[in-house]
């Protein structure tokens, strides 16, 4: 079997759906270089996949020091959806206590932009930390540099 990264063989299979260190870290740093935010001081991550947000929670939690007091969640929610379920939920997905929630956004829906809503809205998780901004924009520069791309 070769490997992605050098050709070479290899005497065991990878493991599907669990990540190396040096993975997971990549990982995050690509799923911030194209989700996160890049206004200095703050890092801040927006979606409305689970998946996505928890692995982003995790990841910074991992790599950085965080301040767990510091960490916030605003919820972008359609007026006809269950705000207290969807702070619930993404409490639970973030880890994040809601007296750490900032006021959600309530969208009116307008019936010709779209129809599907999703249930617990958009979560935006932001740590506001200058320096924790500048190390992850770093590592986003670093892994998107030409130097870093095979061959």
């Amino acid at each position: 079997m070769m490997t992605w990264a050098t050709g070479a063989r290899r005497t065991s299979r990878p493991r599907i759906g669990v990540l190396s260190e040096e993975a997971f870290l990549a990982a995050g740093v690509a799923l911030y270089a194209g989700e996160g935010s890049k206004t200095d001081g703050k890092v801040k991550f927006a979606n409305t996949d689970a998946t996505m947000v928890r692995f982003f929670c995790a990841w910074l939690r991992r790599y950085f020091t965080i301040d767990e007091t510091r960490l916030r969640v605003s919820v972008y929610l359609h007026e006809i959806l269950d705000l207290e379920a969807a702070e619930d939920f993404w409490s639970e997905v973030t880890r994040i206590p809601r007296g750490q929630f900032g006021k959600a956004y309530r969208a009116v829906p307008d019936p010709t932009i779209r129809r599907a809503k999703h249930q617990f809205g958009c979560a935006y998780v932001s740590y506001c930390c200058t320096h924790t901004h500048r190390q992850v924009m770093g590592m986003v520069r670093a892994l998107l540099s030409p130097g870093s791309l095979p061959g």
